[in-house]
């Protein structure tokens, strides 16, 4: 079958009348069957391919969009109008971690949050209605993390329908270099303008492009003043071209420095050391200008030359003798003191290679070692030296070294005092020196012995108390005399122990105790008398005063207890040193003092002493011993015989009287001991002796009738109180505690018509329980009982309140009198009148 003929051109069908061509073709003669399918395969190949190269140029531009797609440094997010993922690519995939599969055909994970996804599907909903949006924002992973991100969202039309690509660009480096950069310059911005050198920065023109803070401060011109200035400002004019010259140096790269001035804009200078440093600032040749104002650099300059000045004139007019040493331990320099000390010129010292003054070769070795020690650890040397002078004679003196640093190299400067006076006047004290250190031993014993003190007055306040309460009671129902007897020989045996209890406090603390105006002379009897019992017979006693009567010696003030004692103590003494046979003399004078106190190294002087003197002719004692006797507890007598107290209270009661102890004593040759004591010009105030007598000599008293609060730590001083008032009517109510006491008080809960409190109790002294109550009860009754009555002074009681101040062991019938005027008084609304308003008892 051969091919039909080839249709006619395009370009004549196309350009042909079609009217004309239809006509042609009705009037030609009919097209044959095979015409028309060849007619129809030509067109319809022709169609097919036009198609296929459609199609060819359809997947070719597919492809090349396939391949940008995915290899795209950004992410790219294809959404369709459902808002749902179409396509992403790899770098998307990468940047949300998260697979491609999870992704496609997906929007937002529920876990994030409504806020973030609303405002995301937003931007789709507005690239799908024809709007862009480019923001750069902080995009959220939905694992949770983040990162910085440039987002753009765009629409376009894919296979005719609406989409927005979103483009997701990650920027955190660029964000970490920006605020990088941003922090880099606030840093040298903040540097730069905490300088407290003013910087000013010029460019190649000079010109300035920056200055700090300093510069607005020092020269009184703002920044915004000289900013693209080129002419010098703040320095004289006259520098001008200097200045200038330095800085075209400064730009070749050499740094510059000059000392000049800064003018301050109202006038004011500075002394001003300028430095140029070249630098590069933005890619440009510039000069930073340092300038520092070193006006206070120069006066230091000038003070510190004027102090060199000043040193050398001190160093010359030094009493002291001043020798400057280097390490090789020559001298380098010394003064006129030390040349007239030592006998030898600046020079011969200056040039010799060891220590002239000093003759000793192995003192020399010595001090060599300490000097090298010095210069190493810095440690100052002290020492003392014996001197020789170049005329051979010598002197004591004392060497101070201190390591310093002279001329930048280390030094010892020694300082050489003449201390021989010193040495010859130390000596001299020596003596005087180690009899104060005895009497200050003397007070060791002092807290020992007052406590002692305090327990045993409560024993004896309740042995006392009951034997009293006993004695009483037996009175009162006839019992035996013998049983009286008895009681009064056990209370006259507690007596006695108070009077030592006494005496112990006398040593332990000062105190006034019971004084009043004694003849001396009777005082000595009435010792001799308790003495002579204690005394072998094989001893002759003598008592030796003044024309033996008592009216030519003035009288003393003193507790009789106390002065017995004291002449008790040495009569003791003075027979166990005399041994079996020997003479006890005691004298008893009144004259003017000379020398030293034996205890305390007192210089005495005056004439208004009288002295009670006891000597022995016993066995003397060694200066050992004189050194020791008045120690606490320190004897020379066998185990048993001795306390070593004796001497140690003789020092106390002397003293607390302002006396003084003298003692003479050799070995072999006997001792003597003078206790003097101030001659006494006024009367003594007596304590009332007589009142237990009288109380005890009296009926018995009508009852008392109160309320009394008892305040004592001590249970077995509190048991014989509270039966004691009780025996008496009174309503007895007890508190151990002192503070307790205090706020039973201040609650005003009960009624108390008195307090009757101890003095010493843990937490609060009764002195302060009786301030608190005039306090919160004014107008109460305070009786204050103490062991130590000489301790308390009348104007402390009378500020505190108290009415009265009774002893322990407690006077029962004195504590009962004064009880009945107390609550009297209160009963008349009306408070005793006494002296200072204090009754003592």
């Amino acid at each position: 079958m051969s091919r039909p003929a080839p249709p006619p051109p395009a370009a004549s069908m196309c350009h042909a009348d079609p009217g004309q061509t239809r006509r042609r073709l009705v009037r030609s003669a009919p097209p044959s069957p095979s015409a028309i399918v060849f007619d129809e395969l030509v067109r319809l190949l022709a169609t097919s391919q036009a198609r296929k190269q459609v199609l060819e140029d359809l997947r070719q531009r597919d492809e090349q969009y396939r391949a940008v797609f995915e290899a795209s440094l950004d992410g790219l997010f294809v959404w369709d109008e459902r808002l749902r993922v179409a396509d992403v690519n790899p770098a998307g995939v990468a940047l949300y971690g998260v697979r491609r599969e999870d992704m496609v055909g997906q929007s937002y994970p529920d876990s994030m949050p409504a806020d973030y996804v609303r405002a995301r599907l937003d931007m789709v909903r507005d690239a799908l209605a024809g709007r862009t949006t480019h923001v750069e924002t902080t995009v959220l992973r939905p694992d949770g993390t983040t990162f910085e991100a440039d987002l753009r969202v765009m629409p376009f039309v894919q296979r005719g329908r609406p989409h927005a690509l979103t483009v997701v660009r990650d920027i955190s480096e660029r964000r970490a270099r920006d605020r990088a950069l941003r922090d880099s310059e606030e840093q040298y911005r903040a540097i730069f303008n905490a300088s407290v050198d003013a910087l000013v920065l010029r460019d190649a023109d000079f010109a300035i492009v920056d200055v700090n803070a300093t510069y607005e401060a020092m020269t009184g011109n703002t920044r915004a003043e000289v900013l693209g200035v080129d002419r010098v400002l703040a320095n004289p004019p006259e520098l001008s071209a200097t200045i200038r010259a330095q800085h075209d140096k400064a730009l070749a790269g050499a740094t510059i420095r000059l000392e000049t001035q800064l003018l301050h804009r109202d006038g004011h200078r500075y002394e001003l050391e300028l430095r140029g440093v070249p630098i590069q600032h933005r890619g440009q040749p510039h000069v930073l200008y340092i300038g520092r104002d070193i006006t206070q650099a120069k006066a230091a300059g000038q003070a510190l030359r004027d102090s060199e000045e000043q040193y050398r004139a001190i160093f010359n007019a030094s009493a002291d003798a001043l020798v400057l040493r280097d390490t090789d331990y020559r001298a380098i320099e010394v003064n006129p003191a030390y040349t007239a000390a030592s006998g030898y010129t600046r020079e011969e010292v200056m040039a010799a290679d060891h220590v002239l003054t000093q003759a000793d070769a192995g003192a020399r070795a010595r001090h060599r070692r300490a000097h090298d020690v010095a210069l190493a650890t810095g440690r100052e040397l002290r020492f003392e030296v014996t001197g020789t002078r170049k005329d051979g004679s010598t002197w004591q003196a004392e060497v101070r070294g201190t390591p310093m640093t002279y001329r930048g190299r280390p030094h010892v400067l020694y300082a050489v005092r003449d201390i021989t006076e010193r040495k010859a006047a130390e000596q001299r004290r020596a003596e005087l020196e180690r009899q104060l250190r005895q009497a200050q031993k003397m007070e060791a014993i002092g807290h020992l012995t007052g406590g002692l003190a305090h327990d045993f007055n409560n024993i004896l306040t309740s042995v006392l108390g009951y034997v009293t309460m006993a004695q009483e009671r037996a009175a009162a129902n006839d019992d035996d005399a013998v049983l009286g007897r008895q009681l009064e020989q056990a209370r006259l045996a507690a007596e006695r122990a108070r009077d030592h209890v006494a005496q112990l406090l006398a040593f332990s603390r000062p105190r006034s105790g019971d004084r009043r105006l004694l003849e001396p002379a009777q005082v000595a009897r009435q010792a001799l008398q308790l003495l002579r019992p204690n005394l072998p017979a094989s001893i002759a006693v003598t008592l030796d005063a003044p024309g033996g009567h008592d009216a030519e010696l003035p009288p003393v003030a003193a507790d009789p207890v106390q002065l017995e004692q004291v002449l008790l103590n040495l009569c003791l003494n003075a027979r166990d040193a005399i041994g079996e046979h020997g003479n006890l003399r005691l004298r008893i004078g009144h004259s003017a003092a000379a020398g030293h106190c034996a205890s305390c190294s007192m210089a005495l002087e005056g004439d208004g002493w009288v002295w009670f003197e006891v000597a022995d002719d016993g066995r003397g004692m060694p200066q050992d011993v004189l050194d020791r006797m008045f120690d606490p507890f320190y004897t020379t007598k066998e185990v048993g015989r001795g306390s070593g107290m004796g001497l140690a209270m003789v020092h106390a009661i002397a003293h607390d009287h302002g006396g003084h102890v003298q003692v003479e004593s050799e070995p072999g040759r006997g001792s003597t001991f003078r206790v003097m004591l101030p001659a006494a010009h006024q009367a003594c105030g007596e304590p009332p002796a007589a009142l237990a007598a009288a109380a005890a000599a009296a009926p018995p008293a009508p009852p008392l009738r109160a309320r009394v609060l008892l305040v004592e730590d001590e249970s077995i001083v509190s048991d014989y109180m509270q039966e004691l008032l009780g025996s008496w009517g009174l309503e007895v109510v007890l508190e151990h505690d002192p503070l307790l006491a205090a706020r039973r008080l201040a609650a005003h809960d009960e009624a108390f018509e008195l307090l009757l409190t101890d003095q010493t109790m843990p937490g609060m002294t009764g002195l302060a329980l009786a301030r608190h109550a005039v306090q919160c009860r004014p107008g109460l009754p305070v009786l204050l009982y103490t062991g130590n009555a000489g301790a308390i002074r009348a104007e402390d009681l009378a500020g505190s309140g108290v009415a009265g101040l009774l002893r322990k062991p407690i006077d029962t019938a004195a504590l009962r009198q004064l009880l009945r005027e107390l609550l009297d008084a209160e009963a008349g609304a009306a408070r005793p009148v006494v002296e200072q308003g204090v009754t003592a008892l």
